[in-house]
């Protein structure tokens, strides 16, 4: 006897049908809920991180200020170190010592001074020489940083007494051979009358050496 089935096709479909939409809807909705909770740590990511950029961002920027001010207070501090250097060598530092050691070099018991006289030049130059000569110095203006040179000179004047004509040359001899000194120049000289000693007065000039230029 043949099997009849009394449920109809259509039927069949409609409930294959439905368990696919059923299938397909909680795929759908287990989605939507892995996206929801995706969405939600990802705010919460957001939230906490914007902080940190901000800071970071803000904390790089003063840093980048902070170089900047130590890159000027480097500068200003190479200029300051500069000029002083330069002002140690317009206010003549050294140059005294270096006269005291040529004048006990030369003077000897026939000798003495009665007058010692130093003096100082300074000349501003239009344009700084190229290499800087000796006795010639720099620097830069606090202000424009532009470069200003100076010729220096130091001469010295003396007025002294010999024993006799034997001891001043020999002084003058002992100046003349000393290379801290140049252009030693015999200026004068008198003997008094040998009842007052027959001491011989004289005078001679001389200018300082400059060993180097200040950069």
């Amino acid at each position: 006897m043949a099997d009849i089935d009394l449920i109809p096709r259509s039927y069949r479909e409609g409930l294959r049908v439905r368990r696919s939409l059923t299938v397909y809807g909680a795929a759908l909705a287990l989605l939507l809920v892995a996206g929801g909770a995706s969405s939600a740590l990802l705010r919460w990511r957001l939230a906490l991180e914007t902080p940190r950029l901000e800071q970071s961002r803000a904390t790089s920027i003063q840093l980048g200020a902070m170089r900047s001010q130590l890159a000027s207070a480097q500068a200003r501090k190479d200029l300051l170190a500069e000029n002083v250097a330069a002002l140690a060598t317009l206010r003549g530092g050294g140059e005294v010592t270096a006269l005291a050691a040529s004048l006990d070099g030369a003077l000897n018991e026939r000798v003495w001074f009665d007058q010692l006289r130093f003096a100082r030049t300074q000349e501003q130059l239009q344009a700084a020489p190229t290499p800087l000569p000796p006795g010639t110095v720099q620097a830069r203006a606090p202000q424009t940083g532009a470069l200003q040179a100076w010729r220096l000179g130091s001469q010295i004047e003396i007025a002294g007494q010999a024993l006799d004509n034997g001891a001043m040359s020999a002084f003058l001899a002992a100046l003349a051979a000393d290379g801290r000194l140049s252009d030693v120049r015999f200026l004068n000289s008198s003997t008094a009358p040998l009842e007052d000693g027959g001491t011989v007065s004289f005078k001679v000039a001389a200018t300082l050496v400059k060993t180097g230029a200040t950069p």
